[in-house]
């Protein structure tokens, strides 16, 4: 068995951004809160809560709210700078991007958002402007409108679904921007490459990841491909493969990655090495 790593693994700069700056506040003997996943890996959220971190809406649990990386409405934000005497925004810079450009367009045609409406990032966005957010086309009335995009989406669904929408409907004008993370862009091309030379894809990260979800589906379309959090759950079969390729999501730490790659040698009893993991 042949075991090749990507070489796009590990935390994105937003989800490494917010993790450090969590685990700083927790070392300071800050009482830290948040509401939800600050990343969403299951692992990772864990051990901030191992450290220290309080999942909780209630004040009384902290002095320190922590906005999760995807964002939140900003009446909410608003609210919780009444309720704390500190919030700490750690809205990935990326995601804010597709914040400030989705008020600045809603002037200038409807905004049409690809998207999974309940992803934490599509409910703070609404909170920004008002949006039609959809994952499949639709008909509409509107006449002139603007396409955006959840920053996780995949680039190649995003252009079929801009497609469709236009083919579909009688628009005047029609703006197309692109907001994908260019991160996650990388990823997704080499998916889309180095799977095709494997016999089993790998991908590593949470279920509740879209980006990591989108690696999945790539990867799929090419080879045959798994979907883990952790090497708990590879299966022993994997043996069986030739090569075996292993991409991660952008909310995996690289810790995992290793953790799979010894996974892998322990079952076929080699060594592989780093495989060319990087810190």
């Amino acid at each position: 068995m042949k075991v090749i790593v990507a070489k796009n693994i590990g935390f994105c700069f937003g989800v490494e951004r917010a993790i450090k700056t969590v685990e700083k506040l927790l070392k300071e003997g800050k009482r830290v809160v948040t509401d939800g996943e600050i990343v969403h890996n299951k692992l990772v959220m864990e051990d901030l809560v191992k450290k220290g971190l309080k999942i909780s809406s209630d004040p009384a649990d902290g002095d320190v709210f922590v906005v999760r990386a995807h964002g939140i409405p900003k009446k909410k934000l608003e609210e919780l700078r009444k309720m704390y005497s500190e919030v700490v925004d750690l809205t990935c810079p990326i995601v804010s991007q597709l914040f400030k450009t989705a008020r600045e367009y809603a002037s200038k045609g409807k905004l049409i958002v690809f998207g999974k409406k309940d992803h934490s990032e599509m409910v703070a966005l609404l909170g920004y402007a008002s949006a039609i957010v959809a994952r499949k086309p639709f008909e509409t009335e509107e006449k002139n409108v603007v396409f955006l995009s959840q920053t996780t989406s995949s680039l190649d669904e995003y252009r079929e679904f801009v497609s469709e929408m236009i083919r579909t409907n009688n628009f005047k004008k029609v703006v197309y921007l692109n907001t994908i993370c260019p991160v996650t862009v990388d990823r997704e091309r080499e998916v889309r490459e180095l799977s095709k030379i494997c016999d089993l894809s790998i991908v590593v990260g949470g279920k509740h990841s879209s980006n990591t979800g989108k690696l999945f589906r790539l990867a799929s379309r090419n080879s045959r491909a798994i979907w883990v959090e952790s090497s708990d759950e590879i299966p022993e079969g994997v043996v069986k493969y030739g090569t075996v390729c292993v991409f991660s999501g952008t909310s995996t730490p690289v810790s995992l990655i290793e953790n799979i790659v010894r996974k892998l040698e322990e079952m076929e009893g080699k060594s592989y090495g780093t495989c060319g993991i990087q810190r």
